[in-house]
């Protein structure tokens, strides 16, 4: 009666159960059968549920899609605001860039279909690309916000475009992570390094 009691999960824990086992479920056929093939049948039979429990849980497709984007991001901005902490500057970038190293080499499955997803935002008929493009803001928000108060304390030059230092940066992590997606031989740790270096040494210099 104790063994019984002690593996009966609450109400709260089976929902959470059956929701990780849903997002695991996308997350793979996302990878393996394209946005087009993970279907809210597919994810039910993969995650060992019934298509009517996943379409009670999201109501939709798009719904749940947009879920699985918003779930990589909230790992990705937890990964990051760890690894930056009070810091600022080049320094805060150039922890961002370790953050994301980590995050492919620990959970390449869970970012390669944040950024399928992302790119496919880019379809005016994607449902879920209000979702992508609210992650975006906050990603060039975040980044232009720790090269200002790198400017206000003087490890960056005050007459550099923050705002567009900032897109730069996004903009270049973002082809990286394209890069390797096309290409998963691709060098990761040598040009993580290189980025890290030129993000330093780009934000030191006096802008001519």
């Amino acid at each position: 009666m104790a063994a019984e009691a002690r593996v009966r999960r609450t109400q709260e824990e089976r929902t959470a159960l059956s929701d990780q086992r849903m997002l695991d479920a996308a997350i793979a056929l996302i990878i393996e059968s394209g946005l087009p093939g993970t279907t809210l049948a597919a994810i039910g039979e993969r995650s060992g549920y019934s298509r009517g429990l996943v379409t009670h849980r999201f109501g939709s497709k798009a719904r749940l899609l947009a879920y699985v984007h918003d779930v990589a991001v909230a790992d990705w901005i937890d990964r990051v605001q760890q690894a930056v902490g009070d810091r600022c500057g080049g320094d805060a970038l150039s922890r961002i860039v370790d953050a994301l190293h980590a995050f492919l080499r620990e959970e390449p499955d869970e970012i390669r279909a944040m950024y399928l997803l992302r790119y496919a935002s880019i379809d005016p008929s994607a449902e879920f690309r209000t979702s992508v493009a609210r992650a975006h803001k906050a990603q060039r928000r975040d980044v232009q916000r720790w090269i200002e108060l790198g400017q206000q304390n003087g490890s960056v030059h005050a007459n550099i475009d923050a705002a567009l230092a900032a897109e730069l940066f996004c903009a270049s992590v973002d082809g990286l992570i394209y890069r390797w997606l096309v290409n998963p031989k691709l060098p990761v740790k040598g040009l993580h390094e290189l980025l890290k270096r030129e993000v330093v040494r780009v934000l030191s210099l006096q802008p001519a």
